[in-house]
């Protein structure tokens, strides 16, 4: 387990790495780019390949401190390759600590299906990855599930977004996509939500993709669900900063399960990991 950087949570657990591409979001996937290039070494063996890590699922009983960890930073819990019995596995973990998990997938009808027949931990919180108005139908699958904090994941924002209607979402996170793919290509148009100023020598946000995060904010603010804006991105994440109309958005749920610890995470720190192309 490692602290992290990410600006939504504490530290990063990862009971299992590997993934592969399910939607436009997937792209330019960060650990992908992490992985692959490690292809053949002790750390990574099989690359982005889905590999089980059953050595690392004791890690958060030697935490102490309460946390808030994401889980399967490398990956996504309710991979089709992941097997349920290996997840449940997971989940035991995640009921007997004191610890809050942030667990984000791309494959909430997947989600959806393991928790028809088991109850969901009072400290797992259900995410999914909406950036592009063509996966929206994730955002059913995800109400399916009966976690006390669902959340969606717009990130990479890749367009103005119409959620409709937001009953039973608790929390949105918002960001534009980084990487050395945006300095210049198709993809740099086509993605970016930042610029690079050659002549200041900088990213910045670019004003004609601010609607984007707009839409998303103002759909938030009107159905009561906490937003947090991590980023317009650049090559990497913080480059043009997390000013969204003059202030920073780092809201976190209302209620969270477990009593936990809300003046802290809302206050996040101002780093974030690069993010690799």
């Amino acid at each position: 387990m490692q602290d992290t950087a990410i600006v939504w949570t504490e530290k990063t657990w990862n009971p299992a790495t590997g993934c592969d591409v399910v939607s436009p979001e997937c792209k330019h996937c960060y650990a992908k780019g992490i992985a692959e290039p490690k292809r053949g070494t002790p750390a990574f063996p099989v690359g982005f390949d889905i590999m089980l890590r059953p050595h690392k699922l004791n890690e958060p009983r030697k935490i102490k401190e309460p946390s808030l960890i994401f889980v399967n930073s490398m990956s996504d819990l309710f991979h089709v390759d992941i097997p349920d019995d290996y997840r449940d596995r997971v989940l035991d973990v995640i009921r007997d600590t004191p610890h809050q998990y942030q667990v984000l997938t791309k494959r909430p009808e997947n989600a959806a299906r393991y928790f028809s027949t088991r109850v969901v931990p009072s400290n797992f919180w259900m995410g999914t990855t909406i950036g592009i108005q063509s996966s929206m139908e994730r955002l059913a699958w995800l109400k399916r599930i009966d976690a006390e904090i669902r959340f969606v994941s717009a990130e990479p924002l890749l367009g103005v977004l119409d959620f409709g209607d937001l009953s039973g979402i608790h929390w949105m996170i918002g960001g534009g996509e980084s990487g050395s793919h945006l300095f210049r290509g198709e993809d740099a148009e086509r993605r970016a939500m930042a610029r690079y100023d050659y002549t200041a020598h900088r990213w910045m946000p670019r004003e004609d993709r601010a609607p984007w995060a707009r839409a998303l904010r103002d759909q938030c603010v009107a159905q009561d669900v906490a937003f947090f804006w991590k980023q317009w991105g650049g090559r990497m994440g913080h480059d043009a900063g997390r000013d969204l109309d003059g202030r920073t958005w780092d809201e976190f749920p209302r209620t969270i399960a477990g009593g936990w610890k809300t003046d802290l995470v809302r206050k996040p720190r101002t780093v974030q990991l690069p993010l690799i192309a």
